[in-house]
């Protein structure tokens, strides 16, 4: 593949995870140095390189005439083999066999999207944390996936027991669980063999594909009726877990409850066919695929990598009755499985460049990467190069878990015609180099869209390589903070660290022979016994200690100088806001002598105003106040006036209604009526008048007879 000089730093992928290792030999210095300054002459501006750490566990970042360094605030005391990112990009692990650092990262911004905007040298919060014990190494550690805010880490010790960490962004790292999955190897000096050389102890492990941990509660439910009921809690997140001899077992429970009781470890895993190696005994390093079903990929220090498919064992009838069995006594108990590896396929590494079949085969670890964004093909990384294989056997499941097999006539299973496809993307290695001559892989990472590989060889020259995949699809994955409580982890004091590098198995006491004489050999054979002591007891370890105390003060003399320089950059900053503020206190000044002075005049021409107003004698103000009494009363007496003209409007009104009504009760009479009437009234006057004349007349002749009685 042609190699590319055009990598983004934009285009780093949060999960980028860097292997470093250290590099032997005479030469690598010079190489490394020349290496890189041609790796600075080809790269332009906003290329990406990433540089080796420093024993301090100083982190470098180089750019084309920028550089940045990230500091750690307390380095740590061990030597620094691996550094592993987590995905999100806000933490940083450094480990190596004997301790572990966690470094939170800064924030990135600006136009390349660099730490702090392209800060040459930056102070990263860290905590060290190596309460692992003397004789206790460091296997493997990595970021648990189902952490819904990214700050747990798994760590495998060599004593065969998990230790799960949660590190909260500006907490120190704490204790969550510890269980074991195997017995602790013994220390004893005896020349027995015990089960490390055996192959019994943990090597490496890995996460399978999450599952619900009770399946059989969502049997009779469709898909949005399980959407509804499922929790976070209810996820778990399985653990491969490789021994040294080929066996794998798997720890089941979510580990991430604090209140959950512990995993169960089941195991070994059946694989299938059977052999009588049981697929090696030299295993080194295992990854599972987040397929369905899982694809589980175990590399073997020879070059051999064998493909399994992580399925649910079939049992016959006479297998029923197996039950959980103890294999170690009471403080460790493995569980009988119910699922098995189906080994489909194994493919053998060319581990160098070897010229003919009779050419005596390299042996070495062989570290697996995957590719986040494409489950098809991972990369193996060695002391030999870097390969790439591809498993056609991942698209084939995918078509069958979609159902696009005809299911007839036994069509529908996954062809095993199509094998995993071997690139020797580039190799460090050929007949001829040296058995002892170290050439390891110091890095690995992969940027995505479109997929870079990027390695740090041994020299310290940086590659990239094209990795061309026409099927590329990126998946984004949203991931929710969860608040979890647990013990704080302990840090040990530097003093008690180097008490400890100092305590001595074989103590040489002071020699008092009193009087008796010694001979010259008695007296040569005690100086030989406290000289071999002074050596093996006394001097290494103070030598130890020397070089301990001379790295723990270049880091104190680095932190010192950067602390230096951030504080220059105070005062710097602090002179700057001093002059400003002296600039503003007398802008102030000035303005508030301004406002005085604009207040004042407006004061005076308040006054002015006042005094320039026309005034009135006290007769003039008696006959203004006369005038506002009228004033008054008129308005009164035109409230009465409209009062009293509504009034009159109103009965104006009422009278012409009732002259309108009496109007309309006249009544009309005709001709004929009024002259009918008239006569009618002619004739009863003369009625009237004739009845008068008679009332008269008979009126009288009553008058005359009374009288005549008389």
């Amino acid at each position: 593949m042609p190699p590319r000089n055009d990598v983004r730093v934009g285009e780093l992928s949060s999960k980028l995870n860097i292997r470093a290792r250290r590099w032997n030999g005479g030469g690598c210095g010079k190489e490394r140095r020349r290496g890189i300054r041609r790796l600075q002459r080809g790269k332009r501006a906003g290329d990406v390189v990433h540089l080796p750490f420093s024993r301090d566990g100083m982190i470098k970042i180089k750019l084309e005439n920028k550089r940045g360094t990230l500091r750690p605030t307390d380095p740590p005391i061990f030597e620094v083999t691996n550094v592993l990112i987590n995905e999100t990009a806000t933490q940083l692990a450094l480990w190596g066999k004997l301790g572990i650092t966690i470094m939170e990262l800064p924030k990135r911004w600006g136009k390349d999207a660099v730490y702090e905007g392209g800060k040459k040298e930056i102070l990263c919060t860290n905590h060290n944390f190596g309460d692992f014990g003397a004789t206790t190494e460091i296997q493997r550690t990595r970021w648990h996936p189902g952490s819904t805010n990214d700050s747990h880490l798994l760590v495998l010790t060599s004593e065969n027991s998990f230790r799960l960490y949660e590190c909260d962004l500006g907490d120190a790292p704490r204790l969550v669980k510890c269980w074991k999955v195997g017995r602790a190897p013994s220390n004893s000096p005896s020349k027995i063999p015990d089960f490390t050389s055996l192959g019994e102890t943990a090597v490496d492990f890995d996460f399978a594909t999450s599952t619900l941990r009770k399946p059989e509660m969502f049997v009779d439910k469709n898909t949005d009726e399980i959407k509804e009921t499922i929790d976070w809690n209810q996820i778990e997140w399985p653990i491969l877990v490789l021994r040294g001899n080929g066996e794998v077992l798997i720890v089941r429970g979510n580990v991430l409850l604090e209140n959950c009781e512990n995993p169960v470890v089941l195991g070994s895993l059946s694989m299938y066919p059977s052999t009588d190696d049981n697929y090696g005994i030299d295993s080194c390093s295992i990854m599972c695929l987040q397929t369905t079903p899982p694809i589980v990929v175990v590399a073997m220090c020879t070059g051999k990598i064998y493909h399994a498919i992580l399925l649910r064992e079939i049992l016959d009838d006479d297998d029923d009755d197996r039950k959980t069995w103890s294999q170690y006594g009471s403080n460790y108990s493995l569980h009988t499985p119910d699922d098995a590896l189906y080994v489909y396929e194994c493919v053998e590494l060319e581990l160098g460049l070897l010229f003919t079949d009779d050419d005596k085969k390299y042996n070495c670890p062989i570290h697996l990467h995957c590719d986040k964004g494409n489950k098809s093909r991972y990369f193996c990384s060695h002391n030999a190069g870097i390969h790439m294989v591809s498993l056609p056997m991942v698209s084939q499941l995918e078509e069958l878990i979609h159902g696009k097999y005809i299911y007839n006539s036994g069509n529908y299973l996954p062809s095993l015609l199509n094998q995993s496809i071997l690139q020797y993307l580039f190799s460090t290695r050929t007949k001829h180099t040296n058995i002892n001559e170290a050439t390891p892989i110091l890095g690995f990472g992969l940027l995505q869209e479109p997929c870079v590989l990027i390695a740090l060889l041994h020299t310290g020259v940086v590659i990239d390589l094209s990795v061309i995949d026409l099927y590329y699809l990126p998946r984004i994955e949203q991931l929710e903070p969860v608040m979890n409580t647990a013990k704080k982890v302990n840090k040990e004091p530097f003093d008690v660290y180097i008490k400890k590098l100092l305590r001595r198995d074989v103590s040489q006491p002071i020699t008092k022979i009193g009087s008796r004489s010694m001979s010259l050999s008695e007296s040569l054979e005690l100086l030989y016994h406290a000289t071999n002591i002074f050596r093996t007891q006394h001097f290494v370890r103070h030598d130890k200690v020397r070089e301990e105390i001379s790295k723990k003060v270049r880091a104190l003399k680095a932190l010192k100088s950067h602390l230096l320089k951030e504080l220059d950059t105070l005062m710097e900053t602090k002179k700057e806001l001093r002059q400003t503020a002296e600039r503003l206190a007398e802008r102030y000044e000035d303005i508030n002598d301004k406002q005085k002075e604009l207040a004042r005049r407006a004061e005076e021409v308040l006054r002015l105003v006042n005094y320039k107003e026309p005034l009135m004698t006290s007769i003039e103000r008696a006959e203004a106040e006369e005038l506002k009494k009228m004033d008054m009363k008129i308005h009164d007496m035109q409230i009465r006036l409209e009062q009293l003209k509504k009034k009159s409007a109103q009965q104006t009104v009422h009278i012409n209604g009732t002259e309108v009504n009496e109007n309309r009760k006249e009544i009309v009479f005709t001709h004929n009526q009024e002259e009918a009437a008239k006569e009618n009234l002619s004739h009863m006057a003369k009625n009237i008048k004739n009845l008068v004349d008679q009332v008269k007349q008979i009126k009288a002749e009553i008058s005359l007879s009374y009288i005549s009685k008389q």
